[in-house]
This record gives structure tokens, sequence and C-alpha cells, in this order.
């Protein structure tokens, strides 16, 4: 979870790390989908007193709402007395989203690295490996086309959008009633 005004950021952007994000590229360029290797490297801690320590495989971004560990993805997008439930029921709803679509474009007739690279490709623009608290980042992803949820005004209207409620509506997460209910 990220910390003192750091929670819940107001753009959401994917953290893979730079080993990672190379990979997704050279699966967009025509690469297999196999062969990233999430390889454990050490720190020399610079003492004779003390051995060297194992480090994440990835820099672990503290400014990231999602950054890849290694073996799995962190949410940290949930301030640190906030029930994680709902944005938890909306990740799961967005991932669910995602599944589909590749499932649809698998049982279509592409191959599973064809339908991979499409989707990354057709997200790239959410990897985001600079420093999300920089002033240059709301700059950089309205470049992008991500959306800067900075009020609850906005967020809410976000939410509530029709784009949204056909989402949770396919989904069976949410029913139009029910995600105008939740933004009065």
């Amino acid at each position: 979870r990220l910390g003192a005004q750091e929670a819940p950021p107001a753009i959401i952007s994917l953290y893979p790390g730079t080993g990672f994000e190379a990979h997704v590229d050279k699966i967009i360029g025509g690469g297999p989908i196999l062969g990233y290797k999430a390889e454990k490297a050490t720190a020399d801690p610079k003492a004779a007193a003390a051995m060297p320590a194992v480090c994440g495989v990835e820099d672990r971004n503290r400014t990231a709402p999602f950054p890849f560990c290694g073996n799995r993805f962190e949410f940290r997008a949930v301030g640190s007395s906030q029930n994680c439930s709902f944005p938890i029921a909306i990740c799961n709803t967005i991932m669910a989203s995602g599944m589909s679509v590749l499932s649809s474009l698998i049982e279509g007739g592409m191959s599973h690295r064809d339908a991979v690279a499409k989707m990354f490709k057709e997200n790239r623009h959410v990897i985001f490996t600079g420093n999300g608290y920089s002033a240059e980042w709301p700059v950089e992803a309205q470049k992008r086309g991500l959306p800067n949820l900075h009020t609850t005004p906005v967020a809410l209207a976000t939410f509530n959008s029709p784009k949204a409620k056909e989402l949770f509506k396919s989904m069976g997460v949410f029913s139009d009633e029910e995600c105008d209910a939740r933004t009065e």
C-alpha cells in the first residue's frame, strides 16, 4: 500500500520493471511469449563484514500503483486505512474482461502468441517505468490517453459512465442501478 498523501493514485499505471517491459516489447515485435527470466541478483554491501544480499528481480518502484515484484504484481493503489475489497473487485473485473477478450481472440483462430502480442500492443500505453510522483507523469499520461481521476467527482463520473456500466453488466458484477447507487 502507498502511504501518506499517496493513495489512491489519480493515474493508474503498471510498473513491470525494465526487464519485464523489454520482454513485453519483444513479444509485441514478434518474439516468443516464453523466455522471460526472473533471475535474482545480489547487492554488494561494500563491507567486508557483511555478505552480499539477494535482491529482488525488478526494482520495486515505490511510486507505482501496480509494481511487478519478481513473481507477482503488488496492488498499492489503496490508502492505508481503506478497505481494499471494492478496488480489488474492480481489478478482478478488469482482469476478467481482458481474459474474455484474449479467449475470444484465441477461439477465433488467432495463435496464443499473436493474441497475447495484440493485447500487449493495444495496452502498452499503461506501462510506465518512471517516477509516478514527478510533475512530468501527468503530462505523459495525458499523451498516452490515460485518465487522471484526481477528484472524487471525476472518479465517480468515470465509474458511472456508460462504458463502465456496460463492462460491469457484461461481467455480471454490477447492474446499472448498482452503479448509480454507488455514486449517490
